[in-house]
């Protein structure tokens, strides 16, 4: 599901850096729908392309964070010890500000 989920993302992405490069901002794209096409305004399509990017990044980080739990009920089923570090999360930037003062320091 994550992996559907990021192809989709980057089609997204690609759709995005395409109309954001198109020589002609004004004016109508073409947008698939399922199996048919429709003309829509080119900031109506961006403005859809980039609330479906947000979701699309929500629902990947809630997949994500699900998985965790689900592989560790996998490994206690299977009778295995808890993978170690796999419930880490990485540093915000702000922390990391922090830690390079006290190592500058």
């Amino acid at each position: 599901q994550i992996v559907d989920l990021d192809v989709k993302r980057n089609r997204n992405r690609e759709a995005l850096r395409a109309l954001h490069k198109d020589a002609e901002p004004e004016g109508k794209a073409m947008v698939c729908f399922g199996n048919m096409f429709i003309e829509l305004p080119k900031a109506q399509t961006k403005e859809m392309l980039r609330k479906d990017q947000e979701s699309l990044d929500e629902e990947i980080s809630k997949l994500r964070k699900e998985l965790r739990v689900k592989v560790n009920r996998l490994f206690e089923a299977q009778g295995k010890p808890e993978l170690k570090g796999f419930n880490l999360n990485p540093m915000t930037a702000e922390e990391m500000k922090l830690i390079n003062r006290i190592l500058e320091g």
